[in-house]
């Protein structure tokens, strides 16, 4: 038996087998590289239009930290469907939204036109201005919270109320649970513009439910005497904001766990799914009717990214009813305004988690093949 020398690599791959070998180290190493890519690109929220191919599985979850706010959620894996939830999340938070919030989002019935609804969704509500229709304005940047989030608040006094008032330069900042508990008790600096800001932070363990957020313009007792019965009215001004937990789901992708977490005020939670042909996340919200329904949901970008529209019923929903509260390297969250009663909401993407276990799949495959038969090559010359 003789070794291997160079004269022999050379006549390997100058022969008919050999060029099929090299052919094939190099397509194994080829699908090696886009492996590499498509794993990292899972890891780290990287753009691929590749498909996914799914098999979801989710455990129990549960929200009921007290009577006011329940969510229970339970989900199990279902073929070709990819990812289910069910459950309820008990609540009377559909508290309504004060009329400073509600004149941003009354829209919400209007037609959308699809066409300019794909991403691009603000990262806060529309600033609403005192005038004479609303002379003391208050709003919150968000609309839901959690527990030890910080919170801003915000508004403003109509020019002709400042100057009926004279010198205003601050405001009272009361915010209550709905069992009348203090959790906020501050001042906000009023700018000559009439303008005004304060923030404060939930507490950790901060009660579920909805909050009153009451401001009153601070003016001294003369001034208050001397005013007519109409001005006093409207020296207060408020809004709700709403506090609940979120639910984390795992998400089991191509051997890879996904955490969507979702927060809700509605009443129910259901059917939260991930199609992966149409690189669309679903779920159904339910309410009673008559009151504001808000949802926010995180979004890993390694299982749906790019740009995103949320559809409701089937229409795209009106801008100023989505906010993209936050926006990271690994994930997207986004708040949703709607009037309650049944609906369902999609969230489609442009890209979804690539299929990187096929190609480490076909990779392995190749590269063994290609082991084989260089190994019986050299056997043949050896011998």
């Amino acid at each position: 038996m003789r070794s291997l020398g160079r004269l022999d690599l050379i006549s390997i791959l100058q022969n008919r087998t050999g060029k099929i070998i090299l052919i094939l180290c190099i397509f194994a190493g080829l699908i090696g590289v886009i492996h590499l890519v498509s794993y990292a690109s899972a890891d780290y929220g990287m753009d691929s239009s590749s498909d996914l191919s799914t098999k979801i599985q989710v455990g129990k979850s549960h929200i009921g930290e007290n009577a006011s706010s329940d969510m229970n959620m339970s989900g199990q894996s279902s073929s070709g469907s990819g990812m289910s939830m069910s459950g309820k999340f008990d609540s009377s938070t559909n508290a309504s939204v004060t009329k400073s919030q509600d004149e941003s989002h009354e829209n919400y019935h209007a037609s959308a036109n699809e066409n300019g609804s794909h991403g691009h969704y603000a990262n806060a509500y529309e600033k609403i201005s005192a005038g004479s229709d609303d002379e003391f304005t208050v709003q919150a940047q968000r609309h839901l919270y959690k527990p030890g989030d910080s919170v801003t608040v915000d508004g403003s006094l109509w020019s002709s109320l400042m100057a009926s008032l004279g010198n205003v330069s601050t405001v009272s900042i009361q915010v209550k649970d709905d069992d009348g508990n203090m959790v906020y008790d501050g001042k906000g600096q009023v700018n000559a513009d009439g303008t005004y800001s304060t923030e404060f932070q939930l507490p950790s363990d901060a009660k579920k439910g909805a909050y009153n957020v009451d401001v009153t313009a601070d003016v001294s007792a003369d001034v208050l005497n001397n005013l007519a019965l109409k001005t006093k009215g409207t020296l207060e001004s408020s809004t709700k904001i709403v506090v609940v937990s979120p639910n984390a789901m795992s998400v089991k992708a191509e051997g890879h766990d996904f955490d969507v977490q979702v927060a809700s005020n509605s009443t129910s939670v259901t059917n939260l799914n991930f199609d992966e042909p149409n690189k669309k996340l679903s779920f159904t919200v339910e309410g009673d009717a008559g009151t504001k329904g808000v949802t926010e949901i995180t979004i890993p970008k390694s299982l749906l990214n790019g740009d995103l529209t949320v559809m409701i019923d089937g229409q795209a929903m009106a801008q100023s009813d989505v906010v993209e509260t936050a926006d990271t390297d690994t994930e997207t969250t986004l708040e949703l305004n709607y009037h309650h009663s049944t609906h369902q909401i999609d969230i489609v993407g442009t890209n979804a988690v690539p299929e990187f276990g096929t190609m480490a799949s076909v990779a392995l495959v190749v590269s063994v093949l290609t082991l084989v038969v260089v190994s019986s090559q050299i056997k043949r010359i050896r011998l």
